[in-house]
């Protein structure tokens, strides 16, 4: 069986920086309205549960 690599371009210094600057203001603006990471992702997922519910109608 032959596998095949999907080549990616490492990403630049500059590129890490400015998603670790995003991340930290996304934190940052989190913390400020006193929502965790766990609320978006259960969010996240009973809207996923939802649309899948709704396709199957």
């Amino acid at each position: 069986m032959k596998t095949s690599l999907i080549k990616i371009k490492k990403p630049s210094k500059e590129d890490l920086l400015a998603f670790r600057r995003s991340s930290q203001k996304m934190a940052e603006l989190l913390k400020a309205h006193g929502i965790s990471e766990d609320e978006i992702i259960a969010e996240f997922n009973a809207m996923r549960k939802q649309a899948r519910k709704n396709a199957t109608k």
